[in-house]
């Protein structure tokens, strides 16, 4: 959960958003570059304000429904900074699902093999092209953005370069 409360109070740092938005924003804007369950934003929205990192405004609307706004604390203030720093050291490295079958690739078919990691190029290259797509459209706006989509970018490079090695060792 502490990759989700750095997005959370990250989200929350460019102002008061109900949890249906923080949700949709980091679908939008974040899924691609990470593996966060927005099933039940709630639970974290929850507890995050239990610890006093967030605070939790209700808002009743002309038709009778409430709706709740939640803002960044000080507290949570403080919170984001320190999970934001701890995540550059981070000493975790990308897992890949692709990494448990090439441990197993002796019982897997080579056909088979091959079949799919040409599908998994056609992926990358979707992929890339939609990094690059996003690129323009950044390189107008903010510096962060910029630089987080050409990182996937530069990690898509690689694994390109990695599936032609993988290819050519299932050949034989």
């Amino acid at each position: 959960m502490i990759i989700q409360k750095l997005v959370i109070l990250g989200v929350l740092k460019d102002g008061p958003k109900h949890g249906y938005q923080i949700k949709k924003i980091i679908q939008k804007e974040l899924g691609v570059f990470s593996q966060i369950d927005t099933q039940s934003i709630y639970y974290p929205l929850k507890k995050m304000e239990e610890e006093g990192l967030i605070h939790k405004e209700v808002v009743k609307r002309k038709v009778g429904i409430t709706r709740y706004i939640y803002t960044i604390t000080p507290h949570g203030n403080k919170e984001f900074l320190n999970l934001a720093l701890k995540a550059l050291l981070s000493r975790k490295r990308p897992f890949m699902d692709i990494d448990i079958p090439l441990y197993f690739l002796p019982y897997l078919s080579k056909k088979e093999v091959i079949a799919r990691l040409r599908l998994r190029k056609i992926f990358l290259k979707k992929a890339k092209d939609w990094l690059n797509t996003k690129i323009g459209i950044t390189k107008k706006s903010k510096v962060h953005q910029h630089l987080l989509l050409r990182h996937h970018l530069n990690l898509l490079a690689a694994e390109e370069v990695f599936l032609k090695e993988i290819i050519a060792v299932v050949r034989g």
